[in-house]
């Protein structure tokens, strides 16, 4: 963990900061009266990319009327994400490893498509025409 986010402002700090730049709030990391966030819990799945398969954990940090605001990672909360709602998804981490399964087993098979026409391409033998 290189860094945490100020729960009062969002800032993300390192985490040898003793305040807050932010709000100015002192910083403290454990216990009863800890005031950061140092891991992120997501709690919904968001498809950024048209035309793409690939769910991305995160957390909704703001609903406006059209968009969430969402981060994907600790840095995030700083500066969310914009997405459509008509993007994000309920979390699920079964089906969110499924989706992260089938595609890891998507890219092996390409791979080893790519290597069989590979070895294919190295049987052709030039053309020497005899005339």
């Amino acid at each position: 963990m290189d860094g945490v986010v100020c729960s009062k402002c969002n800032s993300y700090l390192p985490i040898t900061t003793a305040s807050c730049p932010g709000c100015g709030s002192g910083i403290v990391l454990k216990g009863t009266m800890k005031n950061v966030i140092d891991q992120m819990v997501p709690n919904c799945l968001v498809h950024r990319y048209d035309g793409s398969d690939l769910l991305e954990p995160a957390v909704v940090l703001k609903s406006g009327r059209s968009n969430y605001k969402v981060a994907l990672k600790l840095q995030d909360y700083a500066k969310p994400v914009t997405v459509p709602k008509h993007k994000v998804y309920t979390y699920n981490q079964g089906l969110l490893s499924s989706v992260q399964s089938l595609r890891s087993e998507r890219t092996a098979s390409v791979m080893r498509f790519e290597q069989q026409i590979g070895s294919q391409w190295n049987q052709l033998q030039p053309f020497s025409p005899e005339f």
